[in-house]
């Protein structure tokens, strides 16, 4: 892994988390949480809110222009360049509604390789 791809690494995550806290703006005990974890050769990191969550076909949201959001909120580019950025990483990203309660989790895997600064 090369400087460049961490620097697109940090573009997704800011991407999620913005995502993450604006779906929780409003909600009664707002949480947006992430878990990194190492599995089975690869990186996992975790984004989980307590907002509204995703529409029915979640697939959606990875659409260029596509947003649940209000008019000036946002493109709907943020989740399709970020999965981009991933696919090309070698990873995935996936997002679907949490089982464990209200709100959305994006889960992007990417593989482990030594990092060269």
């Amino acid at each position: 892994m090369c400087h460049g791809d961490l620097i697109r690494i940090e573009q997704v995550m800011v991407n999620l988390l913005a995502n993450a806290v604006q779906a929780v703006d409003g909600v009664d005990g707002p949480l947006v949480s992430v878990d990194i974890e190492e599995d089975d050769g690869n990186w996992r990191c975790v984004v989980r809110d307590n907002g509204t969550g995703l529409p029915a076909n979640s697939e959606q949201v990875f659409e260029p222009f596509f947003t649940t959001k209000s008019v000036k909120q946002g493109l709907g580019l943020g989740l399709s360049i970020s999965r981009q950025i991933v696919d090309a990483l070698g990873g995935t990203l996936t997002g679907s509604n949490r089982q464990d309660g209200p709100g959305a989790e994006f889960v992007v895997t990417l593989p482990k390789r030594e990092v060269i600064e």
